[in-house]
């Protein structure tokens, strides 16, 4: 069984916030180098059942996805995979001659946000522009009523106001929150508090 960590990085995708995620990401990668951990943007990630194995995917660019093997909860393989056709096609072809599988299935968006809490070590929510969406408060809603609260971290960059609404339920969830000024700042934070993160799964 391979030991890895995973850490879940989510926000708004626009224009603004999105750069800053894809940035976190590489450096994350880049402070832990060698320790095995893995950031994941939630857009880029898929979930397939098959045969008793559930794998996460996360999608690299057009030519390359990593494949992340679980059986019962338990990872037990991770392979970065060439895309030879179609993605999901690509990924059928291999585990069928890996592990003899017969049959894939896509999993729904909550099912696969419910296994990558299960899975994540770390869950940390950028709020850095205002007049967003605000798709990633469901997220937040849905990790939280799940029982993940302990795992979330919510920064919010310095001027930007949440309703009372959204506090009542931080503060009734213990959420640890952050405020930050600048990307630098934020990119600082995020990876000083990771270093204590994975100090404790040592």
């Amino acid at each position: 069984m391979q030991q890895i960590v995973i850490i879940l990085l989510l926000g708004s995708y626009d224009s603004s916030t999105k750069p800053i995620l894809e940035n976190l990401k590489e450096e994350i990668v880049k402070n832990f180098s060698g320790e095995n951990v893995y950031a994941i943007l939630l857009d880029r990630l898929e979930e397939y059942r098959a045969d008793g194995l559930e794998i996460l995917t996360e999608q690299l660019n057009e030519n390359k996805v990593t494949l992340f093997i679980f059986e019962h909860n338990q990872l037990i393989d991770i392979y970065d995979l060439k895309i030879e056709d179609e993605v999901e096609t690509s990924i059928y072809n291999f585990l069928k001659q890996k592990y003899q599988i017969e049959k894939i299935s896509k999993l729904p968006i909550f099912e696969k946000f419910d296994t990558l809490m299960q899975v994540t070590k770390a869950i940390l929510l950028i709020r850095h522009k205002e007049e967003t969406r605000g798709g990633e408060y469901l997220e937040l809603m849905h990790a939280l009523f799940r029982g993940y609260a302990e795992k979330i971290w919510f920064f919010k960059r310095n001027g930007i106001d949440l309703s009372a609404m959204l506090m009542e339920y931080l503060d009734k969830f213990k959420v640890k929150m952050r405020t930050y000024k600048k990307e630098q700042d934020l990119t600082t934070a995020i990876m000083r508090i990771l270093k204590y993160e994975l100090q404790s799964t040592e």
